[in-house]
């Protein structure tokens, strides 16, 4: 069996925030974590697309933790408010794939892209 290393990427872009009806005046962000099948070899690298916009919105910058894009922090107050986020979450995966069933291997690999809203009531939190 000969082994090559596939590369796939993902992009996440995250333009706006629309609070249709949160119930919770606070602090939100937006995490993107990308999973496959335990059975597929491969290391996913995560990265952010840095966007020169003047950005008075956010409480707390995007960042990367264990593998995890996490979207820019920020503030809701109101009802029906729209907040502009303009985060972008990459990831690429590198994946061990059979050079005879290339096809085969990257359709049992299962790809997951996990999306979830965090929130908080304090500003440190």
């Amino acid at each position: 069996m000969t082994e090559l290393q596939a590369t796939l990427e993902f992009a996440v872009e995250i333009g706006k925030f629309y609070n249709v009806d949160l119930f919770q005046r606070g602090y939100y962000q937006l995490r993107a974590a990308l999973q496959w099948a335990p059975h597929v070899l491969g290391k996913v690298e995560v990265s952010l697309f840095k966007r020169p916009d003047k950005d008075f919105y956010s409480v707390c910058p995007a960042y990367i933790e264990n593998n995890v894009g996490i979207s820019k922090t920020f503030q809701i107050l109101y009802r029906n408010e729209e907040v502009p986020v303009n985060d972008v979450i990459l990831f690429r995966l590198n994946l061990l794939v059979d050079a005879n069933r290339i096809e085969a291997t990257l359709d049992r690999a299962d790809y997951k892209l996990a999306l979830e809203m965090w929130f908080s009531d304090q500003e440190d939190g």
